[in-house]
């Protein structure tokens, strides 16, 4: 159920802060602690000025400046909430990607940029984890995830072919992976080991994800292992749709603050 927007955002006459920042703050906050939802409907910019008592241009700076941190997005005049929060359904458990957008209510799809069979560097094999004695053949493929048409999520797996024979020949690129692994080799990964960290999204990358160079993202790397120990996957990611994606102020917003720090 969708939440009614007007019923949540709210100002404080008392407080120094300026209107316009005190409305982009609080429209964040209620998206980060998931009280307007993705798709959620926003009033319009003079609804919502009417509705607080303030003028109409406090309320087009906020949306605005939401508009451009990917929070919210405008189509055919109206804004809602773009924001996709990811992490709980998937940074923090070992569920697949595609059953956590699912999990959101939205249609997932793939799209494979990048399939190859890769022979690693020795330095790389025994830094990753996989097995030093076995074949060096592995299975490289590059995807993005999506749901309803909007890139999420950006994944490069290497998959041992000492583990899954002829995967290179039979596997198209669109499939989840933890579901054709299942059908076709008769197991499921046991434990996964996720390491994130923020960084500034790389520029190829951003431009795959439809994002601005630079823009804050989580970077994430996955060891899987299945039930007898042995590393099975090898993923790094990239994704701008989580709650740790939060942008950090501006030198300018931080003069809003504290006009007198700047002088």
């Amino acid at each position: 159920m969708q939440s009614n927007a007007l019923d949540y955002i709210t100002i404080d006459r008392r407080s120094t802060v300026k209107y316009k920042i005190q409305l982009k703050d609080n429209i964040k906050a209620l998206i980060l602690d998931r009280t307007l939802y993705y798709q959620t409907s926003l009033p319009s910019e003079k609804k919502l000025a009417e509705y607080l008592g303030i003028v109409l241009s406090d309320v087009e700076t906020a949306y605005l400046q939401l508009e451009k941190e990917r929070f919210i997005s405008k189509k055919k005049s109206k804004y809602q909430i773009s924001y996709i929060e990811l992490t709980n359904t998937f940074f923090e458990r070992n569920t697949s990607i595609y059953d956590a957008i699912i999990s959101l209510g939205l249609t997932p799809s793939i799209k494979c940029i990048e399939k190859q069979v890769l022979s690693l560097d020795e330095n790389f094999i025994k830094e990753i984890g996989f097995d030093e004695k076995a074949e060096n053949k592995y299975l490289y493929i590059n995807r993005i995830y999506y749901g309803d048409d909007q890139p999420i999520i950006i994944l490069k797996n290497y998959l041992p072919l000492y583990i899954f024979k002829d995967m290179d020949k039979i596997f198209k690129g669109h499939e989840p992976l933890n579901h054709y692994i299942g059908e076709n080799y008769g197991f499921q990964a046991h434990l996964s080991k996720r390491v994130t960290k923020a960084v500034n999204i790389p520029l190829d990358i951003s431009k795959l994800l439809n994002e601005r160079s630079n823009a804050s993202s989580l970077q994430s790397t996955n060891h899987v292992y299945d039930i007898k120990g042995r590393l099975i996957d090898y993923g790094q990611s990239y994704s701008i749709s989580s709650y740790y994606f939060q942008t950090k102020i501006k030198k300018e917003e931080m003069k809003e603050y504290f006009p007198n720090a700047f002088k």
